[in-house]
């Protein structure tokens, strides 16, 4: 075959439809109209002699061909954007850019903020879009370049993506001081397993281990309210005889009038410790305004932590 013949704008298109599996939805993605994704569909299926996208009750279904060749893919536009940005000059002060972050709520609240005073200060013509989404999901929102930087706790990073430790942070109880089970401003393990818990992100695969660790004892709590972030806990605590877990940095983050108290989790073996990554993927390795970026992020979250 003759390369010399191959479009690789085609390629690109490729991607985002069998990514978005909708022309519409990949031509707003490329900036370009419908009827040109059209045409590059039936380019793509003259080169590679197959469908690759059919009709199908909920849009249009990529076929067994398109699915095999989505990763090649797009791990060869992952080497060519690597390749042409690798030697793009980056200037803080002058580029204009736009970067995409993916980090909880409570991380928006305790480290958005100096990463925001950092890039004001010194690349004002950078912007940022900043959305919330879980470990698993914000890995393959890296994957499908929908975001180009996530920071938070995975449990798992996929082997295509690249991570670099933040900080790590500790486990703590929080209750009302009021809470008729605390002695001294802290419980034991029976009255810890006897109060009613709230719990953050119960079944959204956070990294924390809490629950792994009872449940590998066989014990249980009850847990009475979940909710999706930390933000909410003091509120919810206060008042109650409810007890929760956060994290101690937040602490300074949430301002804990005097009538909360926390204490070590009461278990009978140490909570590990979290670990906060960024991660990102391969295709942005040798980008230099992405490794700019990820600087920053590492050392305005430091000197956050410090």
């Amino acid at each position: 075959m003759n390369l010399r013949s191959i479009d690789l704008n085609l390629l690109v298109a490729f991607d985002a439809l069998v990514s978005e599996q909708s022309a519409s939805k990949a031509a707003a993605k490329l900036g370009v109209t419908q009827p040109a994704v059209s045409h590059a569909l039936k380019r793509l299926r003259d080169l590679f002699k197959d469908e690759l996208l059919v009709r199908g009750p909920h849009g249009m279904q990529p076929t067994g061909r398109a699915l095999s060749l989505h990763p090649q893919v797009q791990s060869v536009l992952a080497d060519i954007r690597s390749i042409v940005s690798s030697g793009a000059e980056f200037e803080p002060a002058t580029t204009e850019r736009t970067f995409r972050l993916s980090m909880s709520d409570a991380m928006s609240v305790e480290a958005l903020p100096s990463i925001v005073r950092r890039i004001r200060r010194e690349a004002p013509r950078i912007d940022l879009v900043i959305s919330t989404s879980g470990p698993q999901e914000s890995c393959q929102r890296i994957a499908d370049d929908e975001i180009d930087l996530a920071i938070g706790v995975f449990p798992h990073v996929p082997k295509d993506l690249f991570a670099r430790e933040l900080y790590r942070d500790t486990l703590i109880c929080v209750a009302d001081k009021r809470n008729p089970r605390l002695k001294n401003q802290t419980m034991t393990l029976q009255d810890y397993l006897e109060s009613p818990h709230v719990t953050v992100a119960r079944f959204r695969d956070t990294g924390i281990q809490v629950d792994e660790i009872l449940d590998s004892m066989g014990i249980p709590r009850r847990i009475v309210v979940a909710v999706p972030h930390y933000l909410s806990i003091p509120s919810l605590i206060r008042g109650t005889d409810l007890v929760a877990h956060t994290r101690r940095r937040l602490l300074s983050v949430f301002r804990l009038t005097s009538d909360l108290v926390v204490f070590p989790v009461p278990l009978p073996m140490p909570v590990p410790e979290l670990e906060f990554i960024q991660i990102w993927h391969k295709r942005y390795e040798g980008d230099p305004g992405h490794r700019w970026l990820r600087d920053l992020v590492l050392d305005a979250v430091r000197r956050k932590a410090s």
